[in-house]
């Protein structure tokens, strides 16, 4: 359950109302118009520079784009992340969706080992368990508690209401073992900079600290990892893609343990680079810290 031993502060009441009236604002106004409004508020963010410089220089860093092309990424990132939050908001009717390629799932589930999916913050993951907690008898995701034990709570009570069970990063491990065993699914995003619980990997053509949880169980159980997102186009449907992860004993190392982890650390970030590459303005990694270490943020 949720973290309540925490007792807020007075500006996490103030950040929780103001996020409820925003809710309640969203749910109120049609989908179409609550998406050009959300994209608009985007678009002002990135004018008044709100986290710029820090996707400057992941931009600056990762070098795939000149400087023309990454500035029209970036407003284009921006708009997105307006429109995605109006979908995270939303309650009822679920958007217009199209899947591509749940077979992989599927294939996966079958082998009877667990499934971990493998998410970035790319595009909208939590659509994922909406469409799904309710369809699977055993999905949980793997969360990091909010920092506003207010908003927490209400992010736990909206995943339970979807049939969706949170396992917090504090007991990671144990909980995804666990889930594993009895064949069940467990989500991860494993995008964000580990610092010392993590080791280095390529991504994006750059080393980064990368969650090892992951790939050590995968080696230790036999587990199928698939990666997948869901996406908005244009027209504000999504396409929700699930894609293939060789099996770990494809991947050996003769034995060595250190060395198959490390390849399967790296064949998932080269998933998800792939991913960046050709859709860079729906990667929301883009305002974290992710190279923390190699670039300097200040």
């Amino acid at each position: 359950m949720s973290d309540k031993k925490r007792k807020p502060k007075t500006s996490h009441y103030f950040e929780y109302a103001a996020l409820r009236v925003v809710e309640f604002a969203v749910n109120l106004t049609p989908r179409w118009l609550a998406l050009a409004l959300g994209g608009a508020v985007g678009r002002l963010l990135c004018l008044f520079g709100v986290y710029r410089r820090i996707v400057q220089r992941n931009f600056d860093h990762v070098g795939h784009w000149d400087k023309g092309k990454a500035d029209k990424i970036i407003r284009r990132l921006y708009r997105n992340m307006g429109r995605y939050a109006v979908d995270f908001l939303r309650r009822g009717k679920l958007p217009p969706y199209r899947v591509n390629r749940y077979d992989i799932y599927a294939g996966a589930y079958d082998r009877g080992k667990g499934v971990i999916i493998v998410l970035a913050h790319f595009g909208n993951w939590e659509l994922l368990a909406s469409i799904w907690g309710k369809q699977l008898s055993d999905l949980n995701v793997v969360a990091k508690p909010m920092g506003n034990p207010l908003v927490e709570d209400w992010l736990f009570k909206k995943r339970t209401a979807l049939g969706v069970s949170t396992i917090y990063t504090d007991s990671a491990l144990r909980g995804m073992l666990a889930v594993l065993k009895r064949n069940g699914v467990a989500a991860i995003l494993i995008d964000q900079n580990m610092g010392s619980m993590g080791t280095p990997a390529p991504f994006l053509g750059k080393t980064a600290s990368t969650v090892r949880t992951v790939a050590g169980l995968i080696r230790k159980t036999g587990a199928a990892a698939v990666p997948m997102y869901a996406i908005m186009r244009g027209d504000g449907s999504y396409d929700i893609d699930f894609f293939e992860a060789e099996p770990p004993s494809a991947r050996g190392a003769d034995g060595d343990s250190e060395a198959e982890i490390a390849a399967i650390q790296a064949q998932h970030n080269d998933i998800l680079s792939q991913w960046v590459i050709k859709h860079p303005e729906h990667w929301f990694g883009w305002f974290h810290r992710r190279f923390r270490g190699f670039v300097d943020y200040k």
